[in-house]
C-alpha cells in the first residue's frame, strides 16, 4: 500500500528474466500468451452459457494449464531451465489427460475421472493416518469412517458388487498408464488434422522420459547433457543448465498450450479453430526456424 501511495510503479505483469529477450524464446512465449489470451476471451464471452459443473471442470483444467505454463516460462526466462523442464513434464501430462477426456467415450473417461475423487481422497487420508503423529493432527479435522463410506459408495458405482472387506479400492481412475492413455488418444484423433493429430505418445516417449530424469533426481540429470560449467564475463565460472534446454522448454510448452486450449474450447462448443490453426502455423514456422534450423 505504501508503494502505491508514494507513486512507485507497481508491476502488473510477470517479471521475466534475460532469456525471455532471446528472439527464439520470445517467439514461442508469445504463442503461449496468445493461446491463453484467446482462451480467456472466448470463455469469458460464453460464461452465461457455460453453467454446468462439467463446463466449470474444463475451465479449471484450462486454468491449471495456464498457470503451469506461466510457471514454466518464468523459470525458463531466469535460466532455471531444469526446474522448468520438470514442469514441462507436468504440462505434457495435463495435455495427455485432458485430450483423452475430450475424445474418449464419457463412460470410459470423464465419468470415472470425476467419480474417483472420493476414492483418491480417502486413500490419501488413510495413508496419512498410518503415521501416529499425522493421525493425531488429522483426527480432529477429518472423519476416516465417513471418508471410507463415501469411497465405498463411489467404488460400488464404478464396480458393482464391491465390498470393502473383500476387495481393494482401485488405485486410479483409469487402468491405463499414461503412455497407454496417450496411445489411445492418438488413435481417437488420427483423422483430425495436423494440430490434433500430432502424436502425444511420441511426446511421452521422448520429452516425458527425458524430463523424468530431472523429476526423479536420477544421476543422468547431473550429467553434462543437462549441466555444464560456463564462463560468464567478469565473473568466476558458473555451473548452470545447458542453455539449449531453454529453447526446447519454450517450444514444447507452446505446442501443448495451443493444442490443449483448442481442445477444451471445442469440447465446450466454442469455435476457435481458425485462431488456433493460425497459432499452430506460427509454432511450426518458429520450430523450423529456431529448433530445426538451429538459430538461437
Amino acid at each position: 500500500m505504501d508503494r502505491i501511495q508514494k507513486g512507485c510503479p507497481v508491476r502488473t505483469g510477470p517479471n521475466f528474466g534475460p532469456y525471455h529477450s532471446w528472439e527464439s524464446i520470445k517467439a514461442f512465449d508469445a504463442i503461449s500468451e496468445k493461446a491463453f489470451a484467446l482462451f480467456d476471451e472466448r470463455t469469458s464471452a460464453e460464461l452465461q452459457r457455460l453453467s454446468r459443473p462439467v463446463h466449470h471442470l474444463f475451465i479449471r483444467i484450462g486454468y491449471q494449464a495456464k498457470t503451469t505454463s506461466l510457471g514454466i516460462r518464468l523459470s525458463n526466462s531466469w535460466a532455471l531451465c531444469l526446474p522448468a523442464l520438470a514442469l514441462v513434464r507436468v504440462r505434457l501430462e495435463q495435455t495427455i489427460i485432458c485430450s483423452f477426456l475430450v475424445h474418449e467415450n464419457e463412460e470410459v473417461g470423464l465419468r470415472p475421472f470425476v467419480a474417483y475423487i472420493p476414492i483418491g481422497q480417502h486413500m490419501g487420508l488413510k495413508a496419512a493416518m498410518e503415521d501416529p503423529k499425522l493421525a493425531a493432527q488429522l483426527a480432529g479435522l477429518f472423519d476416516l469412517g465417513r471418508s471410507e463410506t463415501e469411497a465405498v459408495q463411489t467404488q460400488q458405482d464404478l464396480t458393482p458388487g464391491f465390498t470393502v472387506a473383500g476387495d481393494k479400492f482401485q488405485r486410479n481412475w483409469t487402468k491405463l498408464d499414461l503412455r497407454s492413455m496417450a496411445n489411445r488418444r492418438d488413435t481417437l484423433v488420427s483423422t483430425k488434422g495436423a494440430l490434433r493429430g500430432h502424436s502425444l505418445e511420441r511426446e511421452y516417449l521422448s520429452f516425458y522420459k527425458v524430463a523424468s530424469s530431472v523429476v526423479h533426481a536420477d544421476c543422468s540429470s547431473l550429467s553434462y547433457a543437462f549441466l555444464d560449467v560456463f564462463q560468464v564475463p567478469n565473473t568466476q565460472p558458473v555451473l548452470m543448465a545447458v542453455p539449449a534446454w531453454a529453447l526446447i522448454v519454450a517450444a514444447a510448452t507452446a505446442h501443448y498450450d495451443v493444442l490443449q486450449c483448442l481442445e477444451i474450447l471445442t469440447w465446450l462448443g466454442i469455435d476457435a479453430e481458425q485462431g488456433y490453426q493460425t497459432l499452430f502455423e506460427q509454432w511450426v514456422a518458429a520450430r523450423d526456424k529456431y529448433v530445426q534450423g538451429g538459430q538461437p
